[in-house]
């Protein structure tokens, strides 16, 4: 049989892993990546009620998320879950990746590690940062980024009465904005809305032509690193120009 170029992602083919009621990362990556690379997603499901549990799970079980997708060739795979990374700190969600590539070999990057990896590649070392979470996780990102060397010029979170994480599928690209504008972004090198459930698209647009700094996102970053990773010569230079 003669290979032809396939119908559905002819250049490459990215898998993204997703908490299990999320529903923004496929549209969002849909929209940013090019179309001739398919994106294709996993659940990432656990029974536990405590969203410690859940997340430390994740992370855990990156390559049992990849295994999911059976003998489909994947140029990449994307960890579409930036809280996790909080929980489990620089340190272990850099082994963990690690070891998820040696055993898949496949190309991982999580969300939080494309937002570093954007900030390198921009220049930036200080950010205002936006977050939808409850307070203890985003305090842990907080944490993170001081581990990573970056410094926090401004944190908010969307909706400071917010306790749980479900309901940041709730939020929309208006909450984002409405957050986004509330920051102190004196002294920051760049903007940051972390989070892959909260839709950001529309607002990061609109934003960009309101800031002097770039404006990123976790699905902005991720898909920029997917697009690195997977198909290197359709990469823009900087994560914005997939807007």
């Amino acid at each position: 049989m003669n290979k032809l170029t396939p119908d559905y992602g002819p250049r490459a083919r990215v898998g993204v892993a997703v908490p299990h009621s999320n529903p923004t990362v496929e549209p969002e990556m849909r929209a940013l990546l090019p179309d001739s690379i398919g994106v294709y997603a996993t659940r990432l499901t656990h029974p536990s009620a405590r969203v410690e549990d859940r997340l430390d799970h994740y992370i855990r079980h990156m390559p049992e998320a990849i295994g999911t997708f059976g003998e489909m060739k994947l140029a990449a795979f994307g960890f579409g879950c930036t809280g996790t990374s909080y929980v489990a700190g620089l340190e272990l969600e850099d082994r963990l990746t690690a070891e998820a590539i040696e055993r898949s070999s496949v190309p991982v990057i999580t969300a939080a590690q494309a937002i570093r990896a954007a900030l390198k590649a921009l220049g930036c070392q200080s950010i205002a940062l936006l977050s939808p979470y409850p307070d203890w996780l985003a305090e842990a990102g907080y944490r993170y980024w001081e581990a990573a060397d970056i410094r926090i010029v401004d944190g908010l979170r969307v909706d400071p009465t917010l306790t749980d994480t479900h309901t940041i599928y709730e939020l929309t690209s208006d909450d984002a904005l409405a957050g986004l504008r509330r920051l102190n972004t004196s002294g920051a090198d760049c903007i940051v809305a972390s989070g892959t459930g909260m839709p950001t698209l529309r607002a990061l647009k609109t934003l960009a032509t309101e800031s002097k700094v770039p404006v990123l996102s976790s699905n902005l970053s991720l898909a920029w690193a997917l697009t690195q990773a997977a198909a290197p010569e359709l990469a823009p230079s900087s994560p914005q120009e997939l807007l």
